[in-house]
Order: structure tokens, then C-alpha cells, then sequence
């Protein structure tokens, strides 16, 4: 990401944690941008953020599974929600890339909203859905859209804040206030996902599994530090139609 990037992500690691300069820490390393060295603190999350490109636990989970699985986006349509500082620069220069948010942004090349999207069906290869859904009404319709403009055979990554005690989301009632809201399911989230999230994803056409991370995995990328992040892979099984 270059000099200024990794200042400027020292300085505001810092600037929430200045403590954490003066400890003894360990060297990872970054499966998106190859980086080896510290990471920074990200709130309570200790060694959360790579310095050099901004990625987060989640982040490297993907840049770790691609690694894996060797996956090529040279031919491939690519539809990114909201994108990460950490993955855009890898995707952005192959023709068949969009990425979009709900308003403009510099790295948002077009302005979609996930409920309702003006793609055609079944036209993207892959999607990438990262701590997206959290901040949308009306998720299952964002679901099932995901589905229709995915091609069958398609891969679709999704991940978001997951309470792994929670056995079924939480959906605040009508006329909870709002500091309720944030309190129970963080700043800007709509409702807390549970357990049930795969399934969620299962109902809207989608067959799911979970990118599994090993001790070792953590120990070397730190991918888990709060248990926090959960990718999983949804596909959408060849041949199935609307």
C-alpha cells in the first residue's frame, strides 16, 4: 500500500491504543498483501489490523482462501459490495470487476442497493459480501437478490457480526428505541445475527459452508483474535434457475 498507508494506520492505531507500542508482540503475516510484522490494535481487538493494507480478521480469512483454493478472476464478473481498503486494490484492474456501495464513494464504481439491484439475472461469477448485511433492512431480500444476479454455479463470500450464543437472529421489535438497538447490536447495525445465519442464506437458494480456520491459521495470520469473523461460502448449485 506504500509509506504513507502504513504511517497513517500506526498513527491511528496509536492514537486508540498507545500502549500497545510499548508490549511485546510477534510478527504475522498478511495472506492479501504478503506483508510480515505487527499488527495494529482495532478497539478491544488485540493485533486486529494489518498495518500495510488495512485488513481486518475477516479479510485475511478470504485473502487466505483464495491463496488456497488458487482462485483466478482474470475471466471472471465480480460484484463487491461496499469494498474493503484491503481487497479493492486486488480486484480492481480486472475487466469484469464492480464494486458498489448505497452512496458515492471512491472506491464504489457504481451505486446499488443490495435490496433491489439493477443487474441483470444471473450475470456475476463471484460476489464478495463482507459485514454488509448487518446494516440493511430487509436482509432476505438482499439474500435473494445475491441469488438471482449470481450465476448458477456461481460463489458468493458473506460475512457478518455473528453472536455464536444466539441460536436464532434477533430482529428488534417495533419501537425499540434506537440506543437499545446499538447497544445490543453494535453502531449502525439494524439486528444481531445468530447461528441461524447459514441457514438464512440456505432459504435463499444457496448452498453454504464455512471457510474453516485452523489454530495454526491463527497462530500465523491472526484470523480469530475475538471470535468474532466467520466467512462463509455460498454457492449457487449449477443449473438451478429463478
Amino acid at each position: 500500500m506504500g509509506a504513507y498507508q502504513f504511517v497513517t494506520e500506526w498513527l491511528r492505531g496509536l492514537k486508540r491504543n498507545p500502549g500497545q507500542i510499548f508490549r511485546k508482540s510477534q510478527s504475522w503475516h498478511c495472506p492479501l498483501c504478503d506483508y510480515h510484522g505487527w499488527f495494529v490494535d482495532l478497539g478491544n481487538r488485540r493485533d486486529s489490523r494489518c498495518p500495510n493494507c488495512a485488513s481486518r480478521e475477516r479479510d485475511r480469512i478470504i485473502g487466505l482462501y483464495w491463496r488456497r483454493t488458487q482462485r483466478s478472476f482474470d475471466d471472471a464478473s465480480i460484484l463487491h459490495f461496499s469494498p474493503e481498503k484491503s481487497i479493492w486494490p486486488l480486484l480492481r484492474c480486472h475487466p469484469g470487476y464492480v464494486s458498489s456501495d448505497v452512496e458515492p464513494h471512491k472506491r464504489a464504481m457504481r451505486i446499488l442497493d443490495i435490496r433491489k439491484l439493477d443487474c441483470a439475472d444471473e450475470s456475476f461469477d463471484y460476489l464478495i459480501c463482507n459485514h454488509v448485511l448487518e446494516h440493511v433492512d430487509r436482509d432476505r431480500e438482499a439474500m435473494r437478490e445475491c441469488f438471482r444476479v449470481l450465476k448458477p454455479g456461481g460463489e458468493a463470500l458473506f460475512s457478518v457480526p455473528l453472536d455464536d450464543t444466539r441460536a436464532e437472529t434477533w430482529n428488534p421489535p417495533p419501537g425499540t428505541p434506537a440506543d437499545e438497538i446499538a447497544r445490543i447490536c453494535g453502531r449502525l447495525h439494524v439486528r444481531l445475527y445468530g447461528r441461524d445465519f447459514p441457514d438464512l442464506l440456505t432459504a435463499a437458494g444457496f448452498e453454504v459452508s464455512e471457510i474453516e480456520i485452523s489454530e495454526e491459521d491463527d497462530a500465523r495470520h491472526r484470523l480469530s483474535s475475538a471470535g468474532v469473523d466467520r466467512v462463509f461460502v455460498a454457492c449457487r448449485p449449477a443449473g438451478v434457475g429463478q
